[in-house]
């Protein structure tokens, strides 16, 4: 956690020729309403205050709340809401605009590298969301103090009860995928997910209003927007998604509660015969790691093919980083490695250092190289095929591939408590064998 200290405080007071000896006496504390425009449709910035909660139609706009916490004088930081889901944000640079005399904030996720730049007028924040390893990624952000409502403050009965699984396929043609939707109403409020055979869209929070749903969360990493228009004749729903400023599709929901998706555990193949993986890469921690080491031969080893901008992958490696922190005796390796977009190593390796630290990672990860396919398979030619981040591979005391699970449901989804089943069992079996 980085917190302001006093000290720290009035350094930068002096290096930023401020005005104000306390940060939230610039920044109010208490809930903030923020806004992400994903789209160049609207044009003013007072339709936008104003477009979702009047006319209950997004436009383009991804809403989201956050509270902003002054616990003492010293120190300040945010919480960002997504469904269950609290982000604790500590990163906060505060400055001056020389040009405009306004106070501004800069709002780090280091994790993701990626911050929202403001400027701060009373109340109000306007500025924008960048992200550093997207080439002129820079999405129009605002926020508005004392504002808790997500979408809107209209409470118009629901069409029809939406809880429970959803079979959905999003987009058409070769670019379709299957998922499935699980939501949680409670009144006009609504809470879900989508699980696809890769991973979920992590905690979504939203509305649903007569026959219309919207969703929405930010982490960081991804500005997701769901939109949904709901049939209760046939019970479907029909809908829109946009993923930051980039990406955009429709998706098709039709209520099953026995809807499945293929088995993670199939999803990636083995060579007929597979030699043992064999590697020696550099971690973060400034050594190398080699399977070839003397201390891990024997050993069972879980690898963790994942990235740090990857927040699937961030959740899984929460989860590991629990489960061997609380089992630590247990007899096997865990390293993970990380193919990160940056042309630079060492670039790379700050931001997988600061992510080993953020999420308290008792085990190595190594840079393994860039998110390509071809780098995948140059390290790994084992397998036959590669479908997403993150991917575990389970190996045995010879350093042989037993098993594959590709992707990574999490803790918004009904499949987490699966999953870490699952995970123990194969864990078990893996030191079990190793002991013959």
């Amino acid at each position: 956690m980085k917190l302001l200290t006093a000290f720290g405080f009035m350094a930068l007071l002096w290096t930023s020729c401020l005005e104000f000896d306390q940060p939230y006496k610039v920044l109010a504390p208490g809930i903030w309403r923020a806004e992400l425009l994903l789209t160049e449709t609207i044009k003013t910035k007072e339709r936008r205050d104003d477009a979702i909660s009047t006319q209950l139609s997004t436009e383009g706009i991804l809403p989201f709340t956050f509270e902003v916490i002054t616990p003492n004088p010293d120190s300040i930081y945010l919480i960002i809401h997504n469904g269950d889901e609290r982000i604790r944000v500590t990163d906060l640079v505060f400055g001056k605009n020389k040009e405009t005399a306004r106070d501004s904030l800069t709002i780090h996720f280091p994790i993701y590298d990626s911050y929202i730049k403001v400027e701060i007028d009373g109340s109000k924040m306007d500025g924008f969301w960048v992200v550093n390893s997207k080439k002129d990624y820079k999405i129009p952000f605002s926020a508005r103090f004392g504002k808790s409502h997500r979408f809107t403050t209209l409470k118009k009965t629901p069409v029809m009860n939406i809880e429970g699984l959803w079979e959905t396929t999003f987009s058409a043609g070769e670019d379709a995928f299957d998922a499935i939707g699980s939501f949680s109403p409670k009144g006009n409020h609504l809470t879900g997910t989508f699980m696809t055979e890769t991973g979920d869209f992590r905690f979504l929070s939203g509305t649903i209003q007569d026959n219309k749903l919207y969703l929405s969360s930010f982490d960081g990493s991804h500005a997701f927007l769901f939109e949904g228009r709901i049939n209760p004749v046939d019970s479907t729903i029909q809908g829109s998604f946009l993923s930051g400023k980039h990406y955009k599709t429709t998706w098709l929901a039709k209520k099953n509660e026995h809807a499945k998706l293929n088995d993670p555990n199939d999803l990636v193949s083995l060579k007929a015969d597979p030699k043992a993986v064999h590697f020696t890469l550099p971690s973060a921690d400034g050594k190398m790691v080699s399977l070839d080491d003397p201390a891990l031969a024997g050993k069972p080893k879980i690898l963790q093919i994942m990235g740090t901008w990857c927040p699937n992958c961030r959740d899984e490696g929460a989860f590991l980083a629990k489960y061997f922190t609380e089992q630590d005796e247990l007899p096997i390796e865990v390293i993970g490695l990380a193919f990160e977009k940056y042309d630079h190593i060492q670039k790379s390796m700050d931001v997988i250092k600061k992510y080993k630290q953020a999420l308290n990672i008792p085990y190595d990860i190594v840079y393994a190289g860039k998110p390509k396919r071809e780098e995948i398979f140059k390290l790994l030619p084992q397998l036959n095929n590669f479908v997403a981040y993150p991917t575990l591979l389970f190996l045995n005391g010879e350093n042989e591939i037993v098993k594959v699970h590709t992707g990574f449901n999490g803790p918004a989804t009904p499949a987490y408590a699966l999953f870490k089943l699952e995970l123990d069992k194969e864990v078990k079996i893996l030191v079990e064998n190793a002991k013959k």
